[in-house]
C-alpha cells in the first residue's frame, strides 16, 4: 500500500502512525518474531543439510547401483561369451562327428556296392549256367522228340497200307464177291 501523508487529528502523519504501530509490534511480538525467524533459519539450515545429505546418499547409491549394474553386465557378457565359445566348440565336435559318420556311411555304401556287384556277378554266372543247362536239356529233349517222332512216323509208314495196295485189294475183293454172287445165284 502506498503510504499517504495525511494529517490526522492531533498533527500525526500516517508515517508516524505506521512507525508507532511497528514499534508497538516490536515490543509485543519482537521476541517471538526473532525466535520464529531463528527457528525458520535453523529449520532452513537443517532442511538444506538434510537435502544435501539425501542428495549425497542418493548419488552414492546411484554410483553403487551403477557399479553393481556394470559388474552384472560384465558378468552376463562373460557368460554369453563363454556360452558362445561352448556352442562353437560343440558345433565343431558335432561337425567332426558328422564327418566321421559321413565317412563311415560312405565306406558302408562302398562295401555294399562291392558286395552287390559280386553277388550280381555270381547270380549272372548262375543264371548263365542254368540257361546253358536248360538250353542243353531243351536241345536234348528236342532231339529225343524228333527221333521219337521219326521212329513213330516210320512205324506208321511201315504199318499202313499203301493206297495202291489197298485199291488192288479192294478191287480183288470186289471181283470175288461178284464171282461168288454169280456162282451162288446162277
Amino acid at each position: 500500500m502506498a503510504k499517504k501523508q495525511t494529517r490526522n487529528q492531533g498533527g500525526l502523519t500516517t508515517d508516524n502512525v505506521d512507525g508507532n504501530v511497528d514499534k508497538i509490534r516490536e515490543i509485543l511480538f519482537g521476541g517471538q518474531m526473532r525466535d520464529y525467524e531463528q527457528r525458520f533459519a535453523d529449520l532452513e539450515t537443517r532442511l538444506t543439510k538434510n537435502i544435501e545429505l539425501i542428495s549425497s546418499n542418493f548419488e552414492k547409491r546411484m554410483d553403487r547401483l551403477d557399479t553393481f549394474a556394470k559388474r552384472e553386465l560384465d558378468k552376463l557378457a562373460e557368460q554369453v561369451k563363454d556360452e558362445r565359445k561352448a556352442r562353437r566348440d560343440e558345433g565343431k565336435e558335432g561337425s567332426k562327428e558328422l564327418k566321421g559318420l559321413t565317412q563311415q556311411l560312405e565306406s558302408w555304401c562302398a562295401e555294399l556296392e562291392e558286395q552287390i556287384g559280386s553277388e550280381t556277378q555270381e547270380l549272372r554266372g548262375l543264371l548263365q549256367e542254368q540257361g546253358e543247362e536248360l538250353s542243353g536239356m531243351v536241345s536234348d529233349t528236342h532231339d529225343q522228340l524228333s527221333k521219337s517222332l521219326a521212329a513213330e512216323t516210320r512205324s506208321l509208314a511201315d504199318g499202313k497200307l499203301a493206297r495202291e495196295d489197298l485199291a488192288t485189294l479192294l478191287a480183288e475183293l470186289s471181283s470175288r464177291l461178284k464171282k461168288d454172287s454169280k456162282s451162288s445165284g446162277a
